[in-house]
């Protein structure tokens, strides 16, 4: 892969992106794609023998830390709404994200719930995966 400027991209564990170690950040870095995803594939691994969690801790030990490799482009990415939140915002994310009506996500966490039980679990996965919509200029408290 290269970066745009004639080198080749590394592979690096982004901290200042990442919830624990930056090794999530630092793959959708690499492979263009939002955090949260990648962070739900290993989540998913954790639950698939226990995967997600070997591949996590050899990659944290393996990886170097490093800057991300990309400058933000603005791009919509998956976050907790900061507008439309009734208790954490992931519906309202969720929302904003595939410009969907919010409550289209909310009856399916509750059709989840009350179908597999599940809802609730997820939902509070999603919850501490998002991160935390950024603020626009016009948002921030004047220091």
């Amino acid at each position: 892969m290269s970066d745009g400027q004639g080198g080749t991209r590394r592979l690096v564990r982004v901290k200042a992106e990442g919830k624990i170690a930056g090794v999530c950040s630092g793959l959708a870095d690499y492979f263009d794609l939002d955090p949260v995803l990648v962070r739900l594939a290993f989540i998913l691994l954790l639950c698939v023998g226990g995967m997600g969690i070997i591949a996590y801790i050899v990659m944290w030990v393996m990886v170097p830390a490093g800057a991300a490799t990309r400058a933000p482009d603005g791009r919509n990415r998956l976050h907790l709404s900061s507008k439309d939140r009734k208790l954490a915002g992931v519906c309202g994310g969720l929302g904003e994200f595939l410009g969907m009506d919010a409550l289209i996500f909310r009856v399916l966490f509750v059709v989840f719930f009350f179908a597999w039980g599940s809802g609730v679990m997820l939902y509070v996965v999603l919850w501490l995966l998002m991160p935390r919509a950024p603020l626009a200029s016009a948002d921030r408290m004047p220091a």
